[in-house]
């Protein structure tokens, strides 16, 4: 007998317990008197066998896995057609589409409609309604990094030809976009026009400034999270602008849309006014701690330009002497030729020089 097997009282238990709670875990506990154990426990595995045995049809707090939905070729023909235009919600496409009115955002219908429209009725699909699934991994290569920067502040920079400050610009941005915080928000936005345009704003505001501190760092991710939120306040005064002009003769209606749309623009404006306040802070904070190291070495980098030019400097006087050099040395050899070869040049070594 294994220390699990069921006794007569504990499957009296389980049915009485079964009676009041089918949850599985609830079941468990109860009989065996211990609050960590759940049904995967190899307590809940005897309960589980036990009931299955009685054809009894328990709960789990695991929650059941959601089937892929394939479309029909009734609502593909329907997606292919006129009914759907330009301008149409994806959303309320979905819930036209199945007939199902409690369709919800995100849901496994919305997504494969939307996934179905940017495939095949791109048209349709405001990139703001775009959905990943995916998870986003910071890069690990630096082309990859080179190619976010080109892309978002407009350089050009070349891996091959890239020069060692802006290299050592890249790999610390690399170190930034791995970020716990930047990373936790990155993925929190489920649409990729708010991805990009967190990922954008936060590349531009930071990749040549390699020696942020870590909150500052904060405070630029605080910065970008209101540039996305400041698009969707937008947005809404857009299309309650829009609702507000197809009013004809709805005072009331008129009246409470003004109302609302005064308070959306005041929210946009106070996001606005945080953005301005936060950044302005992060340059007056960084600004004073670079001058509190001092003009000449507030920057290692800037040591390695002063470094560069004087040895480019130095470079180029030594080449000149070099040649200075070589031009006496090749004077004193004609002038030591015989009068004869020299009339015949018809050259002096004062001329030379």
């Amino acid at each position: 007998m294994t220390p699990f097997e069921l006794t007569e009282e504990q499957k009296e238990q389980i049915l009485k317990e079964f009676k009041k709670n089918p949850d599985l875990m609830h079941i468990t506990r109860k009989v065996f008197k211990d609050k960590k154990i759940d049904g995967r426990s190899k307590q809940g595995r005897a309960v589980r066998a036990f009931l299955a045995k009685q054809k009894k049809d328990y709960n789990t707090s695991v929650p059941t896995k959601v089937d892929d939905i394939e479309l029909s070729k009734e609502q593909k023909a329907f997606l292919m057609s006129d009914n759907i235009q330009a301008g149409m919600n994806a959303l309320e496409v979905a819930r036209l589409t199945f007939k199902d009115r409690d369709v919800q955002p995100l849901s496994m219908k919305h997504r494969v409609i939307v996934d179905f429209l940017k495939t095949y009725r791109p048209e349709i699909v405001d990139d703001n309604e775009i959905v990943t699934r995916e998870k986003w991994i910071a890069p690990k290569a630096l082309s990859r990094v080179i190619s976010k920067v080109n892309n978002f502040c407009g350089t050009t920079f070349d891996e091959l030809t890239i020069q060692t400050k802006q290299k050592k610009l890249m790999e610390q941005l690399m170190i930034y976009l791995r970020s716990p915080r930047f990373n936790h928000f990155i993925n929190q936005y489920t649409t990729l026009a708010d991805r990009d345009l967190f990922e954008s704003e936060f590349v531009r505001a930071i990749w040549d400034k390699p020696d942020l501190t870590n909150d500052e760092l904060n405070l630029y991710v605080t910065v970008c999270t209101n540039y996305v939120r400041q698009k969707h306040i937008q947005q809404r005064i857009d299309k309650l602008n829009a609702l507000l002009d197809d009013q004809d003769n709805e005072r009331d209606i008129t009246m409470r849309l003004t109302e609302i749309i005064k308070a959306t623009s005041e929210e946009l404006n106070q996001c606005e006014k945080r953005i301005e306040s936060l950044t302005k802070d992060l340059n007056g904070s960084r600004t004073a701690r670079l001058k509190a190291k001092g003009e000449e070495n507030g920057s290692i980098f800037a040591l390695v330009e002063a470094f560069q030019e004087r040895e480019e400097r130095d470079r180029m006087i030594m080449m000149a002497e070099l040649q200075n050099k070589l031009i006496e040395e090749e004077a004193d050899r004609l002038e030591s030729m015989d009068d004869y070869k020299a009339r015949i040049l018809g050259i002096s070594k004062k001329e030379l020089l």
